[in-house]
């Protein structure tokens, strides 16, 4: 069987960015990640192509999703799809379990200890890769490497936040006998 999948760069801004380190939220060892908002009027040969690559899948499976527009559209409704239209806006989640590669709009690679944040626009190189399996068929993006547009940036959680204070604006506490 030759696997559906399909390379796609998908532009947008970050709404969910796991980028320097992955997320362990559910548990280890977590997976890097990043959720991009594209307008909805430019996303539409994105979703193309995605919905192309469950298309392939179901083939696979022996669906004759080519009889008719409502056998196609019932088939790709209940497809999982690693997209989500919400208003205007399409919301496309890209993860990876290795880290991506984060390279500036200049072509040169990111200095490791610049944290990429929520806000910053990128372009994200993913493969579209279709899957079955016993939650259902349906596609997902993997990550692969990331060109910043514009960066907004966090601070590294090495470092401490706050600058060097002299003293203490809290009082010392009594120290009392108990006897």
């Amino acid at each position: 069987m030759t696997k559906n999948e399909k390379q796609i760069t998908i532009y947008g801004t970050a709404s969910f960015s796991f980028l320097n380190e992955r997320d362990t939220a559910f548990g280890e060892p977590g997976e890097y990640k990043v959720t991009l908002i594209v307008p909805r009027a430019k996303s539409g040969e994105l979703i193309r192509d995605i919905n192309e690559v469950i298309c392939g899948e179901l083939k696979q499976q022996g669906h004759d999703i080519d009889a008719s527009a409502d056998r196609k559209k019932f088939y790709l409704d209940k497809a999982k799809k690693p997209y989500k239209v919400v208003g205007d806006e399409v919301h496309f989640k890209a993860h990876s379990q290795y880290k991506p590669v984060l390279w500036n709009k200049d072509q040169n690679k990111l200095d490791e200890k610049i944290n990429v944040w929520k806000g910053s626009s990128m372009w994200a190189s993913c493969k579209a890769s279709g899957y079955t399996k016993s939650i259902g068929t349906g596609a997902t993006l993997l990550l692969g490497s990331i060109q910043i547009d514009k960066l907004v940036e966090g601070q590294s959680l090495d470092n401490c936040p706050f600058p060097k204070r002299e003293g203490s604006a809290l009082p010392k506490p009594e120290l009392k006998a108990v006897y």
